[in-house]
């Protein structure tokens, strides 16, 4: 796919079928770009994520520039997948959402939760997204999930040849994957009407 495809694929159809043509679909650049029998391959990488945090296969879904080879962040401009980016991932776990957004507000009732504004923003969109360097000021359950969190990451890395580094959010459900890829895909369009404009 080059870049000229993709766009004009985006100013010609709703969001809805770009949401789900280039965001959720089992087409991902990143393997296939990499690896011979790159939908078993990607498959592979699915249940071994599904293993590890013990969570449904379909609840786990590459998105961003190695999805589809360019990145639909409004900012970015198409920025093509390089070197230096993420592979990012979205794992959907109502427990695990459950998990982490009750540590977050058991550390904001005792002490200070760092980067609250950030943190509260996106539960409010209906994600966490904690790096495996974020501070847990001591609380046992976020320690236990980065600890989780960097075993499988160093596991996934070697095992599926990944040099890039991995980032991930932790959705609540579905709707709110949708809803925010949704809203980003519809910026993403009005910045190429303003660019057509100027």
């Amino acid at each position: 796919m080059i870049k000229t495809e993709l766009v004009d694929f985006i100013k010609r159809h709703s969001d809805r079928e770009i949401y789900y043509k280039y965001l959720i679909g089992q087409d991902v650049w990143y393997f296939k770009n990499n690896e011979e029998n790159h939908s078993d391959r990607y498959d592979e990488f699915k249940k071994f994520i599904s293993n590890k945090l013990n969570i449904p296969f379909n609840n786990i879904s590459i998105v961003g520039s190695a999805k589809t080879k360019f990145s639909f962040s409004p900012s970015k401009k198409f920025k093509e997948f390089g070197d230096s980016s993420d592979l990012d991932l979205i794992i959907v776990s109502k427990y695990y959402y459950k998990k982490i957004w009750s540590a977050y507000r058991k550390i904001s009732q005792e002490s200070y939760l760092h980067d609250f504004s950030y943190k509260t923003g996106n539960i409010f969109n209906g994600f966490i997204s904690i790096k495996d360097t974020d501070n847990t000021y001591g609380n046992q359950d976020l320690i236990d999930w980065q600890r989780l969190v960097r075993t499988f990451k160093a596991e996934l890395q070697l095992r599926f040849n990944i040099t890039h580094e991995i980032n991930y959010r932790i959705y609540c459900d579905w709707e709110s994957v949708q809803d925010y890829h949704l809203r980003g895909i519809n910026k993403l369009k009005e910045g190429l009407v303003k660019d057509e404009i100027n």
